[in-house]
This record gives structure tokens, sequence and C-alpha cells, in this order.
């Protein structure tokens, strides 16, 4: 059931939830549902129109004497009057100040359109995609003035920041977490599932993610050491307090805590309560379950390894990360270079490669004619 309408104070046409849109396999609502309408084309005021025409009328009819007597200045008379000689009615309006709006090629509206609804990235990460992947170079001023014009710009409010930190370096912290469970539906039943992910805190690589079928420690700690075997060891690992990590008891380690302890390795626990510690893996699930879980049906264990297999290699080298500067993960993590080019990699977007292509080709617009 849809949330009672509220608006805000700023814009009656702004609601104030977010992410109301649904998607799934086969189907497509609209992705703006909840957003704010199509701008509306503003009447200019014409009274300063009128009063600047008649002036020049007068003028011309009546003498200057008589314009002046209206209370206009001899400047502005003589200014509007030289106005109306060169460009007639018309120039006697004020252009607009500032910078002109930045003018769209209209495959580019139709392609950023396009991407929005199939999607709904913001305008930041699609004004970073269209210009890392040299699609057309964009701002995302000009994005976001875009979607006002065609009625795509989502509700959002400004969340509070919470404390934010970062290790200056790879492998310096890694970020531990189990989810679950998760329900594969197959031709026996449903089949009960745990995710574990563990991502490096410095370049948000993610290090692994594998489907387990119990949270328990005798099978988290042998894909962590092959972790470890193909990363290298971390100097801090965090966690959360599950029972996986630690126990109720001060001072007692778990097997998992034996095992960091015995490879140097410094065990960070979060605050009770406290998810946003561990949020660099919480942003991950975010991310899994939006692109990967409700996108695709999953039967059995085997399919999801494979699809988590996908979704990690897109993660690390073809997704490109706003909180490191629109980079992949992997050019912070080892320098990996990222060498993408129009919607190839994207899971969302590839099937419109060739549409692309054709789209640019036809408009004759290679990215180098507009750098």
């Amino acid at each position: 059931m849809d949330q009672p309408q509220r608006q805000h104070r700023a814009d009656p046409h702004r609601r104030l939830q977010r992410h109301t849109y649904q998607e799934g396999p086969g189907f497509l609502f609209l992705a703006t549902r909840g957003g704010r309408p199509p701008a509306a084309q503003r009447r200019r005021d014409l009274s300063a129109l009128r009063f600047r025409a008649r002036c020049v009328r007068i003028a011309r009819e009546q003498g200057i004497a008589a314009a002046l007597a209206l209370g206009v200045s001899r400047a502005s008379l003589h200014r509007w009057r030289q106005r109306h000689a060169t460009g007639g009615l018309a120039a006697l309006m004020d252009a607009p100040r500032g910078p002109a709006p930045l003018a769209l090629p209209e495959w580019v509206e139709r392609a950023v359109i396009l991407v929005r609804l199939l999607t709904y990235w913001n305008a930041k990460r699609l004004a970073a995609e269209f210009t890392r992947r040299e699609i057309y170079p964009l701002e995302h001023n000009a994005v976001s003035a875009l979607f006002a014009r065609y009625g795509t710009a989502r509700p959002s409010l400004a969340r509070p920041r919470g404390p934010r930190y970062e290790r200056s370096a790879p492998n310096e912290l890694w970020h531990i977490d189990i989810k679950g469970p998760f329900f594969l539906r197959g031709a026996a039943g449903y089949t009960k599932v745990w995710l574990v992910g563990l991502v490096d805190d410095h370049s948000r690589y993610l290090i692994g993610l594998r489907v387990l079928p119990r949270p328990a420690q005798a099978v988290v700690l042998p894909w962590l050491r092959d972790c470890f075997e193909l990363c290298g060891t971390p100097l801090e690992l965090m966690s959360d307090n599950g029972s996986p990590f630690v126990v109720w008891m001060p001072g007692v380690l778990t097997l998992f805590g034996q095992t960091l302890a015995a490879l140097r390795v410094r065990h960070l626990r979060t605050q009770i309560n406290s998810p946003w510690t561990n949020g660099k893996i919480e942003r991950v699930w975010g991310t899994l379950q939006r692109e990967v879980l409700d996108r695709q049906l999953l039967a059995t264990p085997e399919q999801a390894d494979a699809a988590l297999a996908g979704f990690a290699g897109y993660y690390n080298y073809h997704r490109l990360h706003g909180e490191i500067g629109w980079r992949t993960p992997a050019e912070r993590y080892d320098g990996t270079a990222f060498t993408d080019r129009g919607f190839e990699f994207i899971p969302a977007l590839e099937h419109l490669q060739g549409w692309l292509t054709e789209l640019m080709v036809s408009a004759d617009a290679p990215m180098s004619q507009y750098l």
C-alpha cells in the first residue's frame, strides 16, 4: 500500500518518501514513481516589456520629453530605442543572466533517460559513467536539469552523515560479515543458505564472496585462509559480534579469533547495534541485493556461487564507486586500468551496446570531438 503523500515546505511537488519504485524479472515499473512532475514552463512577466515598448512609442510619436515624463531615465530610454531599432520588440526583453544552460545533443538525452529508467542511477553517477566510458562528457548539473525537464527526478532527503573513516592503503583493514538466511527455490523445494563477504577498507575491493550452508566458523575459516593466500594478510580485520566471530565471555577467543591471533591480524569488533561501523561491507550487501538477488532467480548453491562470482568481477573491475572518486575498486587496490567503453560489462545495460553504437555512429559523435 502506498504511503500517504507528504509535502516538503520548500517544494510542494516533492515527496519525502524514498525508493518507492519496484522492479523485477520481466517487468519494470516507472523508476520515477513518487518523484517530481516535469518542470513547468514559467510564463514571463510581460509588464516590463509593455512599459518599455510604451516608452519607445511615446518617444517616437510625442517626443523624448513626453517619454521621460513616464519616469524613465534618459540613459534607459536611449538604450531601449537602440535595441528596438536593431532587434524590434523582442530585443526589449532582458536576456537571461549567468551562463547559458548546457544543451545536450538529442541522442545523449535519449541515452541518459533510457539508462535512468533501467538503472535508477543518480545524476552524479550518470555523468561519471558517460564520461569515463567515453560516451559523452557530462556534467551532473546538466543531467539534473534534464531529469527535471522530463519529470524523472526522484525524491530525496538530505541524510546526516555519520562518523567516517578510511585507511590510507590497501590491506590495512578488511571488513567481514555474514548475511542471511537466504532461500534458494529449486525443484526439490527451498534451500536455506548464508552469504559471507570480505571487502578492503581503503579501496572497497571485494576480496571474497561465498555461499555458506550454515553460518559457522568451520566453513568460514577455510575460505578465509584462501583469501589470505590470494590477496595477502591484512593488518586488521573488522567483524560484528556474531557467534561465528566472538563469544560473550570477555577475553575468551573463538577459533576464529585464535586463527587471527596466530597470523598476527588484529581483530576489531563493531559496537553493539552499530552496523554503520562496518558500513563498507553493509554497502556491498545493499548493492548485491538490488543488482543480483532482486533480479535473478537462483535455484541451487552452484547457481548462487556463479552469480556471486560474476557480481564480484563486475563490482571490482567495472563498477564505478562514488566514494573513491568514481573509480573502480581495482584501480585503487592494485592499479588495474579501467578500459570499459560504452555499456559493455554492465549487466543491466550490456544488451544495449549495439543500440548505443548505432546511435553514436548515426550522430557522428566520437568522444574525441568533445574533448
